[in-house]
């Protein structure tokens, strides 16, 4: 009977919950990163608590593109103020016309007056679709040297050092299964029963088209292989672009290049038995082959042992030899061999 804690129904259950909570953490980093997939154009950090409680500081706002005659009253918009680099997210109180243009009268929701000067249209940035709370304080803190080693580098590397332990622990899992099935007693009817069960051993064929050389889902090692590599040097060079930019696409692109690199060489190292080939080259450095015989093992028999062997008669002696044999008797005058 199954323990309820480790049955595949409950293990199942649990890999669900898994990735149900992986996305809900990573989706709103994801949408603050590219915006796009929720339809909208921007992203911003809120900094200041003027829109509280609506929009908290540390909360982010995504902002799509809007035609400024289709704002109205009581929208939030961010738009620029001034030559000021940084954009405001205020809600508008009422829709003007300065001269001939269209212009927006704003305020913040816990200030206690109107903004001074109205908001050309021309300086929309666009209204605001959706807020995130909260993330804007991850944001910032990634966006510094201790953030981006903490909250990138520092899980990265101990995924990493998690992929090379499952792969060394897989290589010792095959190795000793090997060994016992190697140390395992077989009869003549065990060896034919494996040879009809095994496809390699009796197609040669078979060697060249399993899963191992072409990969998964048809995708060759070499193929693998080739990707590892690439991604091998991009991966470096995206990761220290994240360190120095700090953005969120440069994170999101590292985060993405090292994921990808870690997949591959998970999948290229067990295929290609780069492993396995570092025990074969240390067998044959020792100067004895991997499966050869018993240093034990009796010495093969001479031909002359052979030959004794077969006829039931004992070996030569060591000093007999043909310049020794007596010579043939010669009959004499009477007739009579001497």
């Amino acid at each position: 009977m199954n323990n309820p804690l480790t049955s595949p129904r409950l293990r199942k259950a649990a890999n669900v919950l898994g990735i149900v909570l992986l996305i809900a953490l990573v989706a709103p980093f994801a949408v603050y990163a590219a915006p796009e997939l929720v339809g909208a154009d921007e992203s911003f950090v809120v900094l200041t608590p003027s829109m509280t409680p609506a929009i908290a500081p540390g909360d982010v706002v995504v902002v799509a593109e809007r035609d400024p005659t289709a704002i109205a009253e009581g929208d939030v918009i961010t738009f620029a103020l001034g030559a000021s680099d940084v954009p405001v997210t205020h809600r508008v109180i009422g829709v003007v016309d300065e001269g001939g243009a269209l212009a927006f009268e704003t305020q913040g929701d816990a200030n206690e007056g109107p903004d001074p000067g109205f908001v050309p249209a021309a300086n929309l940035v666009g209204a605001v679709t959706l807020t995130i709370p909260y993330i804007g304080y991850v944001i910032q803190f990634a966006g510094t040297r201790a953030g981006f080693v903490t909250l990138v580098l520092l899980p990265f590397g101990l995924l990493a050092v998690t992929e090379v332990w499952s792969i060394v622990r897989d290589r010792d899992e095959r190795a000793a299964a090997t060994a016992a099935a190697e140390g395992s007693p077989s009869d003549s009817d065990g060896d034919a029963t494996a040879a009809a069960t095994d496809p390699a051993a009796t197609d040669p064929a078979a060697t060249s088209d399993t899963p191992a050389a072409t990969g998964s889902g048809g995708v060759s090692v070499d193929t693998v292989g080739g990707a590892a590599a690439v991604l091998a040097a991009f991966a470096p060079y995206a990761v220290y672009v994240a360190f120095e930019l700090r953005t969120a696409v440069a994170i999101a692109v590292a985060v993405a290049a090292s994921t990808l690199l870690l997949g591959a060489l998970a999948a290229w190292v067990p295929a290609s038995g780069v492993l396995d080939r570092g025990g074969s080259v240390a067998d044959s450095a020792s100067g004895e082959p991997a499966s050869g015989p018993d240093s034990d093992a009796p010495a093969p028999l001479t031909p002359v042992d052979r030959d004794a062997a077969t006829d039931g008669l004992g070996a030569l002696p060591a000093t007999a030899s043909p310049a020794t044999a007596p010579p043939p008797a010669q009959p004499d005058s009477a007739g009579e061999g001497d």
